[in-house]
């Protein structure tokens, strides 16, 4: 299965954009979907996932350029997003797994 992990990072800072409404269409009653309403904690994960994806996501974007030859770009950009998630590994130790698991991606390359 292929992940776009854009895709996937746009996803989440909307729905973090949107987190009162969201929680306030959810929560009316009667409606019938406060089943689908998600805890503070949850909310607080998804926050985290955001703060994860932005890393490759700026990267992606500047190894994306039309205009602008990018290769010579490719090999810093590689050990500055690794240094990113390293980083990050420190400041957030609660999801230093999912961290780990990009770290582990990037080695496949």
């Amino acid at each position: 299965v292929d992940t776009r992990w854009s895709s996937t990072l746009l996803m989440i800072s909307r729905a973090l954009e949107l987190e009162i409404p969201i929680d306030t269409y959810l929560s009316q009653p009667d409606s019938g979907l406060e089943k689908y309403e998600l805890s503070k904690a949850e909310w607080d994960v998804l926050r985290k996932f955001e703060k994860i994806l932005q890393i490759p996501h700026a990267f992606q974007q500047v190894l994306s350029y039309e205009k602008t030859p990018t290769l010579g770009y490719t090999i810093p950009l590689f050990q500055a997003i690794i240094q990113r998630f390293k980083t990050l590994k420190t400041t957030m130790p609660e999801a230093s797994d999912i961290i780990q698991e990009g770290l582990d991606k990037l080695e496949d390359y």
